[in-house]
């Protein structure tokens, strides 16, 4: 489907956090320099669960995790069998149930579990930049560079975006080869899927996400895919 865009790109600030408006810019610009990669769908049908399935060998997405924070998912890139996530403030036990709902969406796996890893990239050492940090792992993986290899210099960050935003061109985020062994290491994570939809158990509080048995399959369907 065309992507939508619903919302206004507001100003960036030096403290701000993005907007979906300006996500939604980003990812548009990025699908039109780079069209054989897929998703970067409109980011507002993450709030609720929509993503259609992501089409074409390799896929992106910057997907909300319906509270205040943006991350990175992608997927046929560096580990071709798994769904990467890059999220700039990633802990050791890290699962979002709406972003991993999100991605089941977005992967659509005919198994019975997706699999996931959470990438060893940079940290963002406040508490704005999450979505300037989604936006440049992005444009550094369409560019063909692991983010989990690059250390951005978080000070001119913005600055490049702004300029990308203003251009219409998003180039490579200034960085440098990161030597230094991260110190988290690469997590790899499974999660059951299920219904015809493929999603995660997690459910929006509608009857119509309610979950049923089957008698003869054992397999669980939502309400509204039967």
């Amino acid at each position: 489907p065309p992507m939508r865009f619903l919302d206004e790109v507001h100003p960036l600030t030096k403290t701000n956090k993005l907007s979906s408006g300006y996500i939604n810019r980003a990812m548009e610009i990025l699908k039109q320099q780079h069209p054989e990669i897929g998703g970067l769908y409109c980011c507002t049908m993450g709030g609720s669960l929509t993503f259609p399935q992501a089409n074409g060998p390799q896929w992106m997405q910057i997907v909300h995790d319906g509270s205040d924070h943006w991350v990175l998912v992608a997927k046929g890139f560096s580990q071709p069998n798994y769904v990467l996530v890059y999220d700039s403030m990633a802990g050791s036990n890290w699962r979002s149930k709406h972003i991993l709902s999100c991605i089941s969406s977005l992967l659509k796996t005919p198994e019975k579990e997706m699999t996931y890893v959470i990438k060893t990239c940079q940290w963002q050492g406040n508490g704005f930049d999450c979505g300037v940090f989604a936006i440049a792992f992005a444009t550094s993986l369409a560019n063909g560079q692991d983010p989990a290899f690059s250390l951005y210099d978080p000070h001119e960050l913005r600055n490049h975006l702004d300029n990308c935003i203003t251009s219409g061109e998003l180039s490579p985020f200034p960085s440098t080869l990161c030597r230094v062994k991260r110190t988290r290491k690469e997590l790899v994570v499974s999660e059951s899927v299920f219904c015809h939809c493929r999603r995660t158990a997690y459910m929006l509080p509608s009857r119509e996400w309610k979950m049923i048995e089957c008698e003869q399959c054992m397999e669980w369907f939502h309400t509204m895919c039967i």
